[in-house]
């Protein structure tokens, strides 16, 4: 019974984390207009979280939970494989200075995994919108913090789309590679594509003045 009990109560729990979750906005706007016109270029002290009484900088739309979020819908996963073709992976660690407009400064690499991953957690965390300050004593001051960036997906190639002006699009890979062994797409002997006649009549001249040359040799052959 007290064991059932425990798992009621931890499902409960769960579901709560997950609704609170769920329910955080992606508008991370928060606190870009707290400090309008905000500038802070001058050398000043640099705080770290375990200082007594400090108020950590806070994440917008979320705190901590959202900043995690952020880093993971963020980051984009290279294609890095070791020297037996197996995908790396693992965690960049990344501090950053948020300064007392909000802003993430001084981001660089602490414990690094890969050039690749490197370069792409250090573009993330630079990407992230503005904190709300860190305080100490009522006082806006700088706060040093420090972000992992975890490379634990699979990588998946990502197809760029070519969009046309209807609309439609095709993606980079699929497209034909025009050549004649393609007998489903070429007359069999070569000498005109499937679907037009043999002298390309519609909407091309004989002789593709715009840029090929009468005997198609850079393209087809």
């Amino acid at each position: 019974m007290q064991s059932l009990f425990k798992i009621l109560f931890f499902s409960a729990s769960l579901f709560f984390v997950v609704l609170n979750v769920n329910a955080q906005s992606d508008d991370y706007t928060e606190f870009e207009n707290l400090y309008s016109n905000c500038w802070d270029e001058e050398e000043s002290q640099i705080y770290f979280l375990d200082e007594p009484f400090l108020e950590a900088p806070e994440f917008p739309s979320g705190g901590q939970v959202q900043m995690t979020r952020y880093v993971h819908t963020n980051t984009d996963m290279p294609d890095v494989k070791d020297a037996e073709g197996k995908q790396i992976k693992g965690k960049v660690l990344v501090q950053t200075v948020i300064n007392r407009c909000g802003v993430a400064t001084k981001v660089e690499v602490i414990e690094a995994l890969d050039p690749l991953y490197d370069e792409e957690a250090v573009r993330v965390v630079e990407s992230f919108p503005v904190f709300k300050p860190g305080s100490l004593d009522g006082v806006r001051v700088k706060v040093a913090m420090e972000v992992p960036v975890y490379f634990t997906r699979t990588y998946v190639e990502k197809k760029k789309r070519i969009y046309y002006d209807d609309g439609s699009y095709y993606e980079e890979g699929n497209e034909y590679s025009y050549d004649e062994d393609y007998s489903e797409d070429y007359d069999t002997n070569g000498s005109g594509y499937g679907g037009y006649g043999a002298g390309y009549s519609d909407g091309y001249s004989d002789g593709y003045s715009d840029g090929y040359s009468d005997d198609y040799t850079d393209d087809y052959y």
